[in-house]
């Protein structure tokens, strides 16, 4: 889940020294404009209703030559995967109303104080991606689609009883699962148990390995059932896939 470690407002600055820190920032200018360097020699002009995303770790400078004011947080790494920086332009100023919000459940003493940030953080998070081409998973998504990944070719891998170790109710990171990647956990693990199944049936030459091999090696322990699924999503039977690939490599 999203976690808040700072927000703050920046009085009128014309240089922010290089550094880097352990936690994601979003800067939101609100007045003035300036240039963010990173260490590998890319730049970031921004100006006034600009927000810049930094992933956790990456080394950057700010620099003004007229000085700029902003709106800056802090959120912890695990709740954004975010690879590389970049910038969006707030022009609705739906961002800025967020982030007064934010600023003022931050700073109140109400009784839901930590939930109602929590999600406030998951909305911008979820906003700031939509605004953008950069794909976004909450935590807890991130996590089982790494774990699908890492165990898909395990025929005892139960996906059921990982999620219930997950600190939320099963049924909503199910329903949270499906809404950021469109299917179920389950499909998601079909999906990718057969996606690995036709690329080694693409692969195989005279050397070829055995369906029930191939069904085996990607977490499908009954090689009649592995048979029904791939037919159904592929249209055609593992056996003569795998014989029509062998075929046209045969003959090239």
């Amino acid at each position: 889940m999203a976690s808040l470690t700072y927000i703050g407002k920046q009085a009128k600055t014309y240089l922010v020294s290089m550094h880097r820190h352990s936690d994601m920032e979003m800067i939101y200018c609100t007045q003035g404009d300036g240039m963010l360097e990173f260490e590998d020699g890319r730049l970031l002009n921004y100006t006034n209703g600009d927000m810049l995303v930094i992933p956790s770790g990456v080394m950057h400078m700010n620099t003004s030559k007229t000085g700029f004011k902003n709106i800056h947080i802090k959120i912890a790494a695990t709740a954004a995967p975010y690879k590389s920086p970049f910038k969006i332009t707030d022009a609705g100023g739906i961002i800025k109303q967020l982030l007064r919000q934010l600023t003022l459940a931050a700073a109140s003493e109400m009784k839901n104080k930590n939930l109602i940030i929590q999600n406030y953080l998951e909305l911008l998070l979820n906003l700031t991606a939509g605004m953008t081409d950069i794909e976004y998973c909450s935590e807890y998504v991130e996590k089982l689609k790494n774990k699908i990944i890492e165990n898909f070719g395990d025929i005892y891998f139960d996906i059921a009883k990982y999620i219930i170790t997950l600190p939320h109710n099963p049924d909503y990171i199910r329903k949270l699962f499906t809404k950021e990647t469109g299917v179920s956990p389950l499909k998601y693990l079909t999906k990718i148990r057969l996606d690995n199944a036709k690329k080694l049936l693409d692969a195989t030459d005279a050397n070829r390995l055995k369906i029930k091999e191939i069904s085996e090696m990607c977490g499908f322990s009954d090689a009649l059932y592995f048979s029904r699924v791939f037919k159904k999503h592929y249209g055609v039977s593992p056996r003569d896939y795998h014989g029509s690939v062998y075929d046209s490599n045969t003959n090239m």
